[in-house]
């Protein structure tokens, strides 16, 4: 039973997910530069669910946050 559940498993794999990923990332960051807060938003509203399905780690998220945070203040002056 191990291995049938094993082979299973291995098998909703690959290309099968990006469809799902997609749906999750959504498609803001198309074209954004980081030239305008617009810009910012878009980039945030991409990384953001991917943060939430855990596709990136916890630092990798907190480091976006601390950049975003630092690239809206630059937008602002």
């Amino acid at each position: 039973m191990t291995i049938v559940l094993l082979l299973a498993g291995c098998g909703t794999s690959g290309v099968n997910g990006v469809p799902a990923l997609r749906l999750a990332l959504g498609n803001s960051l198309t074209g954004a530069q980081g030239k305008t807060v617009e810009d910012q938003n878009r980039i945030d509203h991409t990384v953001a669910p991917g943060c939430a399905i855990g596709l990136y780690k916890p630092a990798e998220c907190d480091r976006h946050t601390k950049a975003s945070a630092a690239r809206r203040a630059e937008l602002k002056s």
